[in-house]
């Protein structure tokens, strides 16, 4: 089992960072498209706690990547309080420029959900 656990600062530059995170832990995967969406999948996780973040944006966002030669659990956690519940049935509208994010996860995660406090998005991938 592999186990990662890296603080990023809630800016522009976390989701890059992040896939680089996740592209060491599943280095024997690389250029495949498992890890292109398993990296599109962190990524919307990612944005989203960088733009919907808890109430002081200066605290940092902790990424833990699990592996196993099975799977892969990705979670990203915040400190501080979070003004919504994040929820899949509130899609946006059909000319909407962004809100897909959880939708997004909710098609390429083989599992997900949300953890409320501390404030935590998770997914996992069967490898």
């Amino acid at each position: 089992m592999t186990q990662v656990d890296r603080l990023l600062a809630p800016d522009s530059l976390a989701p890059s960072r992040a896939r680089r995170v996740l592209a060491e832990v599943l280095d024997d995967r690389t250029g495949s498209d498992w890890l292109a969406r398993a990296e599109l999948a962190l990524s919307e996780v990612i944005t989203n706690a960088v733009r919907h973040g808890g109430v002081d944006r200066s605290d940092p966002i902790t990424l833990s990547i699990d592996r196993t030669d099975r799977l892969v659990n990705v979670a990203v956690t915040q400190t501080g309080a979070v003004p919504e519940r994040p929820s899949v049935v509130d899609m946006p509208g059909p000319w909407s420029t962004s809100g897909y994010g959880l939708g997004i996860i909710d098609a390429i995660a083989d599992r997900w959900g949300v953890r409320i406090d501390p404030p935590c998005v998770w997914f996992e991938l069967e490898l």
